[in-house]
């Protein structure tokens, strides 16, 4: 199951932004010479006035899915009056003007020391830099901090309370002023990368001073066990929580008990589909004609395409006719693999866009001659059996949290009821879709919504500071 969490959640995260490689030679201030290589800037005029700075920025802006974000800058040349100043400015800066001088600007200049943000006065904030020295300047965007280096060691903060979306920016004001850029395809003077380190390292330590109950991980690891018909495993964990559960399970003997998800995954890993089918149907015997044909539950005519009629064991029969095709061509029987397609995957057809994906992914494997080592060969993996067995298990807790919560006899009710009355909310989680599923309102082991809630808390933080900071990724925890 984690394994295809974290799949899922590698297809679904989103594209880093990119950070800023060069300098923007498509507009820079006047008096600039730019090398070829856009790494390198010398100032070419005379400087006699202060309208006359030489402003240039990087070619894109400071990302925002980062922790932290750093350039420098080495002094190649002081000139003649050594006015360079190093740091962020928004899409709007004047670049007539030092970077520090106007609304949304912020420079650490070299011939005072001082650190400038909306004025021409600027503020006691570090050393001089001089011809030969590095300048580095950062972004912290979760504490929405800048801070500068020198010589690879840290000056401090330097503002705070930063918002505005910025691009790295560099200004000359006297003749023969040279530097050159590093936005990091070259090592950093100043380490970097052990600062985010230890950034990350401060975080977790903070994380392990919390305190849980002392169960509370006892109880989770049983409550995964129990949600996903680890029986025996349960059994040999905790032999008390196991005989609750039976016992528990006895109470509605319409509704699929640990034992029966049990079985159904074991018999899953073995290979045997047709022994599963029997199973659910013997418990619920209404299931039999969503299993002849798939539109009988919810009514043929009803047109719906979002989603599988009869949900949740509408979407279930369907991955288990699937299965049952792989198992068929694990077993080199593609004469009955092909009848198969033929008569029982075939009527899944234009039901779902999403289904029908899948089904055209599945059928490519009769294209190899080698399926289990060709490009789509994950679908003969054990991994898939465990894929299926979710997406079963799932449906199994969602139809007996409905049995439950209804209080049906055995074998009462249609089908179509079934799928239609929803859990009732005490009786299951609900919150992480399952493997397969479009809906997003599969049954959740408490795992799972912890990990939800912790991804939301962790987006929410993110979101009041303006989108800005590193995103959290669950897989790193």
């Amino acid at each position: 199951m984690f394994e295809y969490l974290l799949e899922k959640r590698g297809a679904d995260a989103p594209v880093r932004e990119p950070s800023p490689s060069q300098l923007n030679t498509a507009n820079y201030g006047n008096f600039l010479k730019v090398s070829k290589d856009k790494l390198s800037v010398q100032y070419v005029g005379k400087g006699s006035h202060s309208n006359d700075v030489g402003a240039i920025q990087a070619d894109l802006p400071v990302p925002s899915d980062v922790l932290i974000y750093y350039y420098e800058v080495t002094v190649k040349d002081a000139g003649e009056r050594g006015v360079i100043a190093v740091g962020f400015a928004d899409v709007h800066f004047r670049l007539s003007r030092q970077p520090g001088w106007e609304p949304n600007s912020y420079g650490y200049h070299a011939d005072d020391g001082n650190k400038f943000h909306n004025s021409g006065k600027g503020e006691e904030y570090g050393p001089p830099f001089v011809q030969g020295d590095t300048v580095g300047a950062g972004i912290h965007l979760e504490n929405r901090e800048i801070f500068f280096t020198k010589n690879g060691k840290k000056l401090g903060a330097a503002f705070q309370n930063v918002k505005a979306t910025l691009f790295p920016t560099i200004g000359l004001h006297s003749q023969n002023e040279h530097v050159e850029i590093n936005f990091g395809a070259k090592p950093f003077q100043f380490d970097i990368e052990g600062m985010i380190a230890e950034e990350r390292e401060q975080r977790q330590l903070a994380v392990l001073r919390s305190r849980i109950p002392a169960h509370a991980c006892h109880d989770i690891v049983c409550s995964y066990l129990k949600h996903y018909g680890y029986a025996e495993t349960l059994l040999s964990f905790d032999q008390g929580a196991y005989t609750e559960q039976v016992a528990k399970d006895e109470e509605t003997p319409q509704a699929f008990g640990l034992e029966d998800r049990k079985r159904v995954r074991n018999m899953l890993f073995e290979g045997d589909v047709e022994g599963v089918r029997q199973l659910l149907i013997g418990k619920q015997p209404q299931l039999a004609q969503l299993q002849e044909d798939p539109l009988a539950v919810g009514g043929s005519g009803s047109g719906h395409k979002g989603a599988l009629p009869g949900e949740p064991f509408g979407d279930a029969f369907f991955h288990l006719s699937v299965q049952q095709f792989i198992e068929l061509l694990r077993q080199d029987k593609i004469g009955e693999a092909v009848e198969h397609a033929r008569s029982s995957l075939s009527t899944f057809q234009g039901r779902s866009h999403q289904h029908d994906q899948h089904l055209q992914d599945v059928l490519a494997l009769l294209a190899y001659k080698s399926p289990g080592q060709s490009p789509v060969g994950q679908f003969m993996s054990t991994a898939q059996r465990e894929k299926v067995a979710d997406i079963i298990n799932t449906a199994m807790l969602e139809s007996s949290a409905t049995a439950s919560a209804s209080g049906s006899g055995s074998g009462s009710g249609s089908a179509s009821a079934m799928a239609a009355k929803p859990p009732a909310p005490s009786a299951i989680s609900r919150g992480v879709p399952a493997p397969g599923s479009s809906n997003g309102g599969a049954a959740a082991s408490i795992l799972e919504k912890i990990l939800v809630q912790l991804c939301r808390v962790q987006a929410e933080i993110r979101k009041k500071n303006d989108n800005k900071g590193e995103i959290f990724d669950v897989s790193f925890i």
